[in-house]
């Protein structure tokens, strides 16, 4: 092999490295995901009565929340649409509920684009018994993609990073014979 292609070969696998150790590096903090910093009633809380509003408070500003309370019948408090501003989303409850265990549903959209979700738990002592009411309308899904989902087009780019390096690698490899 000659010095030139020596130096061809040096080069092109320092590139590769370099590609593959840049795309291993983990995401900067502006690609980071909004957080539930807190909430009110608290996760795993117990109340007296049932709220009259749902707040929940992010790490950034949020955007396109849907929110959903249901009882542990099935019966769905959340009153009207809630309301984002900046980090803290409101969602209002009806008057009453029945007495038991609720859950707060909830998807928002961080500053990134990407989307959030997740699910909180609080309990009512007081209130009417479970069954007594009859709305149990569903306002739709809230689930989240996940990981892999939110990051297709981080991995896209890894393979076609690597599947670039595996190819010079064989270009430099099939140079030598």
């Amino acid at each position: 092999m000659t010095p030139l292609r020596r130096r061809v070969s040096r080069a092109v696998a320092g590139a590769i490295v370099g590609l593959v150790g840049v795309l291993a590096l983990p995401a900067s903090p502006a690609a980071a995901h909004a957080g539930l910093s807190s909430s009110n009633p608290k996760d795993g809380a117990t109340v007296q009565n049932l709220p009259g509003e749902v707040v929940l408070e992010f790490t950034e500003p949020v955007g396109e929340p849907e929110v959903e309370v249901t009882a542990s019948d099935g019966t769905v408090v959340s009153d009207g649409d809630p309301e984002a501003l900046g980090a803290t989303v409101t969602e209002p409850l009806a008057t009453d509920g029945p007495s038991g265990t609720y859950t707060i549903a909830y998807r928002v959209v961080s500053a990134d684009g990407h989307p959030v979700s997740d699910e909180l738990t609080f309990d009512v002592r007081g209130g009417p018994p479970p069954g007594d009411s009859v709305d149990t309308a569903s306002s739709g899904d809230s689930s989240d993609e996940g990981f892999l989902g939110s990051h297709v087009a981080h991995f896209a780019i890894a393979g076609a990073g690597l599947l670039v390096g595996v190819a010079l690698v064989g270009l430099g490899l099939r140079a030598r014979s």
